[in-house]
């Protein structure tokens, strides 16, 4: 029995290397030998277990394998729309499959739906069909599993990777890197480097030195889309060009993320911190913070203010709930605050978000107000969305042809954005006290064949930073996402004209 189990084990780890041939980006198997020692131990594990707990020798070689193959199916979806094989941190947002499908489930393809549905098929009738041992190895199996994964670990810990899942995949294979990023990423060590980026970072010590409220606004999938084509109607951003044009700084935003995981633009927003400093907590942030920690909201926090999240979605999406109680946010206003809002397609409308922070703003208090807002209309799969023959016209000067049917629907929710822009400059520019408004994107929408089709790939966003009051030249400079936190806070401070009176501040506690 030993060496049917043995000649099992030999041949599913060997054939595990067969779904390797699906995974994207493709890797060479001319591999170190630590990473193919990696790959057979993860696996080794992986039988191990499943031969204790069903007994049935080719059923546990067979889940072997087909995890894999799931696994690299899931991975292609997922870097055919956001250019980013499966990591790790993707697991823990598996609930998020089931609780918010719409979200994930229109970027798997039918073939992958298929072959995971024949798949499952496939396991249930092994199990049945196979009798399981009468006495189970089990202390033998039980040191194959600890003995595979001590040395699963040290591999992990010997491969040399560089965080960057395209480059580490090409080199090292699909399987390898997603266990090392797995047990590498796990490890104490990660929150522990989290939290020291975070107490070394910008935030952590200093007070405004005035009062004015700030709105900073996050909005989703938004870029300069006339960067595309000239084809695409210039009139489409025009508040934004004007806001462009008042404001005390914009430019370009470099960020950590393309077509998606807004989260990580996200935190390096708030906390100022460059993903590099975040070690394997760069793909899930929020995942990792697990207590109070220096924030952008904290530092406005020890000047007095008061500090407001609206996002018109679910609170507990992301985690973001849980950890924005660690980054000092007093108070969350989601989805439960726009049940009777307009919609804009399936999300609450940009417009229906302004006009929160225009309420949020007008509340009788005694404290500025620190507001971080982040949208949700633009946000996909826009290829769900309805599309009217000749909507396009209005946008843009490429016709009816279906490839661009995404694109129409995008720059619809661009243009929506766009009048927000509008209508809430307008309500700050009335308003009596002094108010900065700083409004980025979180990453460009993911829309991969557009942009094939059009000849240009984008991966920045854009900002500005626009105060109602004293006088300062636009100045044009382009940041990385963890720069625009710092330079939020240097604009709170005008070169105001002599003689010109400032507009109503609150008092702050440093005064």
């Amino acid at each position: 029995m030993q060496a049917t189990l043995a000649l099992n084990l030999i041949a599913a780890a060997g054939l595990a290397f067969l779904p390797e041939a699906i995974a994207l980006p493709r890797a060479s198997l001319r591999r170190s030998p630590v990473s193919f020692a990696l790959h057979l131990s993860a696996i080794a594990v992986i039988y191990a277990c499943l031969l204790l707990i069903t007994g049935r020798v080719r059923f546990s070689a067979f889940v072997a394998i087909a995890l894999v193959a799931l696994l690299a199916g899931v991975s292609n979806a997922k870097y055919a729309s956001l250019q980013e094989p499966f990591v790790f941190t993707d697991l823990s947002l598996f609930s998020q499959l089931f609780s918010h499908p719409r979200l994930y489930l229109p970027f798997l393809s039918v073939a992958t739906v298929a072959a995971i549905v024949i798949g499952v098929a496939m396991v249930i009738v092994g199990f049945v069909a196979e009798t399981p041992l009468a006495q189970r190895p089990v202390g033998a199996l039980a040191l194959l599993a600890c003995a595979s994964l001590a040395v699963a670990y040290l591999c992990a810990a010997r491969l040399p990777l560089t965080l960057n899942p395209v480059d580490d995949q090409k080199r090292h294979g699909f399987f390898a890197v997603f266990v090392a990023y797995l047990l590498n990423g796990m490890k104490p060590a990660t929150a522990r480097q989290l939290q020291d980026a975070l107490a070394a970072g910008p935030f952590a010590s200093g007070a405004p030195q005035s009062a004015p409220d700030v709105i900073l606004i996050q909005s989703e999938s938004f870029f300069d889309a006339r960067r595309l084509a000239p084809s695409i109607d210039r009139a489409i951003l025009k508040h934004f060009d004007n806001a462009r044009r008042e404001s005390v700084q914009h430019g370009d935003l470099t960020v950590p993320a393309w077509g998606a995981n807004t989260m990580r633009t996200e935190f390096a927003v708030l906390t100022g911190v460059d993903q590099q400093q975040l070690g394997y907590a760069r793909f899930y942030p929020y995942a990792f913070v697990r207590r109070a920690c220096a924030s952008l909201a904290s530092w406005f926090k020890r000047g007095g203010y008061k500090t407001l999240v609206i996002h018109p979605y679910y609170a507990d999406f992301f985690g973001r709930d849980r950890a924005f109680k660690h980054l000092q946010i007093d108070r969350f206003i989601d989805i439960k605050a726009f049940a009777d809002a307009p919609r804009a397609g399936p999300y609450v409308s940009d417009m229906a978000v302004a006009a929160s922070i225009v309420a949020a703003l007008d509340e009788p208090r005694n404290q500025p107000a620190f507001i971080f807002s982040m949208t949700m209309e633009n946000h996909g799969p826009l290829h769900l969305e309805r599309v009217e023959a000749g909507e396009g016209a209005a946008f843009h000067a490429l016709g009816d042809d279906p490839r661009w049917r995404d694109l129409t629907a995008y720059l619809r929710h661009l243009a929506n954005a766009d009048a927000m822009l509008g209508h809430l400059i307008a309500a700050l520019r009335a308003r009596p006290r002094e108010t900065v408004l700083c409004f980025y994107g979180d990453h460009v929408p993911a829309l991969p064949h557009v942009f094939v089709d059009l000849g240009y790939e984008p991966s920045r966003s854009d900002y500005f930073i626009w105060r109602n009051y004293g006088d300062a030249p636009a100045i044009r400079k382009d940041l990385c996402a963890e720069q625009l936190g710092p330079a939020l806070v240097r604009s709170l401070e005008p070169v105001r004209p002599r003689g010109k009176p400032a507009r109503t501040l609150y008092p702050t506690t440093e005064q």
